[in-house]
């Protein structure tokens, strides 16, 4: 597998966290408004690690871009 097909796959995993994460903060809202404290708490927590992977992604992604040491 070449770097252009990792970046490209890469770049897809990103979009689909992004996609889920915005799902689930929908979600979250809704659980929210509805008085479902533990409920909502628990999906902040699944929002965080979400965007943790992202910005991870992300990273590994640019760093792929720099010269090796």
């Amino acid at each position: 597998m070449d770097e252009d097909e990792l970046t490209e796959r890469v770049l897809a995993a990103e979009e689909k966290l992004g996609e889920a994460y915005q799902l689930l903060g929908e979600v979250r809202d809704e659980l929210k408004a509805a008085g479902r404290k533990k409920d909502y708490q628990a999906l902040n927590e699944v929002l965080d690690r979400l965007g943790r992977y992202g910005r991870m992604l992300g990273e590994m992604r640019a760093s792929w871009g720099a010269p090796l040491d």
